[in-house]
């Protein structure tokens, strides 16, 4: 089955009957929540005291996890040839899952505090950019660029199409699939686009949660060979989809990111509308509850509605008698005035007889 916009991304923070389970849980998240809280202080306090060395970053990055109840399995074997890793995207946290194991770098668009985002290996992407050269590379092969070419985060069910290259990703790149687990909670949840703004939301849900588990998979090396950009990118994200067990979606995060927003009406509404729907089953749900929604009242719906069927023109099963057709506009008139009339009789008659009303 072709995946759809929504089967890549999560609306809700919970799913199914796990919201019964974490409220069983919450007195134990909130006692978690408070720990972790102190931890980031002195996360936060250490990160401006000690010295910026290489041995000091590990600390503070094993401290991060410890704060955010991260936990990192690893597979495969790190390439020392290759100086950019390319991998999807699944949470806010992917870099400091990668940064922890590997020691990369991540480029994000995101406006964070300093010292947060050299604890999570984050890197601004344009300030990056803008110094880059092949020296770095060349200076830094122990701590590889982390690429994330979605664009933003979806649910792991799909990679979609790369449109995010910040600069020219080289000759050999290797690929890295993430996975993420969690008890109770969806580690990502969709909230427009978050290229620009750290999702705060989806990071407080790490403090509560009592573990997230991320897998990486460390793949071979791809050769860029003869390829151009494109050819080459769409190997990097077969080779992760293939890993993941996936398929590699047609769709962009900017089509993710613009699809339109359906939400449930108020029960009330619902109410009414399954009201006026026990008047008039053959008139669709979604037009009774967008009449609804301007009148609020069940009569003048079932009205409205009957109004606009009375309106339609008829399905011509046979012509009628040129004499049964009024001549004149006024009895044209008077025709359609009597056949609304009609009907709204009717669909008031069994509408009171449905509900046991005693009408005076």
């Amino acid at each position: 089955m072709a995946l759809t916009v929504d089967k890549l991304i999560n609306d809700e923070r919970f799913s199914g009957d796990n919201v019964f389970q974490f409220l069983l849980y919450l007195p134990f998240g909130i006692l978690i929540l408070a720990l972790r809280i102190v931890l980031a202080l002195i996360l936060w306090v250490a990160s401006i005291i000690l010295p910026k060395k290489s041995a000091v970053g590990q600390v503070l990055s094993t401290l991060a996890c410890w704060t955010f109840g991260v936990y990192v399995k690893l597979k495969g074997s790190k390439d020392p040839r290759c100086s950019v890793m390319v991998a999807n995207y699944v949470s806010c946290l992917d870099s400091l899952a990668t940064a922890h194991v590997l020691g990369t770098i991540s480029l994000r668009k995101w406006k964070v505090p300093p010292f947060f985002a050299s604890t999570l290996g984050i890197k601004n992407a344009a300030q990056f950019v803008r110094n880059c050269s092949r020296e770095h590379f060349a200076e830094s092969p122990s701590r590889p660029v982390l690429l994330q070419p979605e664009g933003g985060p979806t649910n792991g069910k799909g990679v979609l199409k790369f449109t995010d290259w910040p600069f020219q990703i080289g000759n050999r790149v290797q690929p890295v699939s993430i996975k993420v687990e969690r008890m109770y909670t969806n580690v990502t949840v969709h909230r427009g686009d978050s290229r620009s703004r750290f999702p705060w939301g989806d990071a407080f849900w790490f403090l509560c949660s009592p573990l997230t588990v991320f897998s990486l998979q460390l793949l071979p090396a791809l050769e860029r060979g003869d390829d151009d950009d494109a050819t080459f990118a769409q190997r990097l994200r077969e080779s992760i989809a293939e890993s993941l067990g996936v398929e590699s979606s047609e769709y962009r995060w900017e089509q993710l990111n613009s699809r339109p927003t359906r939400r449930s009406p108020p029960r009330e509404l619902q109410r009414l509308a399954a009201q006026v729907k026990d008047v008039l089953p053959s008139v669709p749900l979604q037009d009774i509850i967008r009449d609804l929604s301007v009148t609020r009242s069940v009569d003048v719906t079932i009205t409205n509605l009957l109004e606009r069927a009375a309106r339609r023109p008829a399905q011509r099963p046979a012509p009628p008698p040129p004499a049964a057709f009024p001549k004149s506009a006024k009895e044209r008139q008077l025709s359609f005035q009597e056949r609304k009339a009609q009907m709204i009789a009717e669909a008031r008659k069994v509408y009171i007889e449905k509900h046991g009303l005693n009408l005076v």
